[in-house]
């Protein structure tokens, strides 16, 4: 019925409430933020030597997610081209999964839980908030044509119009 893929981010958070974010995300000697692993955390399982995670837009992104205002900063570029991947893969072996997101009869992007009977007949990717009304993730910075046209190139599908 479902594929999970966990998407390793900060989250989002209220505008007001940075503190999490400002700790997570330190400004390089060029003014742009990477992210920097506090050293409460003892084992940060990054595996990839000498990684250093830039967030894909230099600036948080704010948007409203559950009809709630929130801030997050957006995946780093690696992250987005590894899912754009396994979005695409995941589509090629599973026919039945549609390489789109959940839209409005404007073509908008849906950002809170679907109904209970959109979700019986939906076959599309989906965000952890389109499941649940207790969940934010992936989040206002989600860039999800980036995701989605990614992964129709790579099936050689025609790109979907953001509206």
């Amino acid at each position: 019925r479902s594929v999970g893929v966990e998407i390793a981010n900060m989250g989002a958070y209220p505008p007001g409430d940075m503190k999490v974010l400002n700790a997570w995300y330190q400004p390089d000697a060029t003014g742009r933020p990477t992210i920097t692993i506090p050293p409460s955390i003892k084992d940060p399982m990054i595996y990839t030597k000498n990684f250093v995670g830039h967030p894909a837009r230099p600036t948080p992104v704010r948007g409203t997610i559950q009809n709630t205002d929130l801030v997050q900063y957006d995946l780093t570029p690696q992250q987005y081209a590894a899912l754009t991947k396994l979005t695409a893969a995941l589509c090629k072996v599973f026919p039945k999964i549609n390489c789109d997101y959940p839209r409005d009869s404007a073509g908008k992007l849906i950002p809170q839980k679907l109904s209970d009977e959109a979700l019986q007949t939906y076959g599309g990717i989906l965000g952890h908030y389109h499941i649940q009304t207790n969940k934010t993730d992936p989040g206002p910075a989600f860039d999800w044509d980036r995701v989605i046209n990614g992964a129709r190139a790579e099936l050689r599908l025609a790109p979907i119009s953001p509206r």
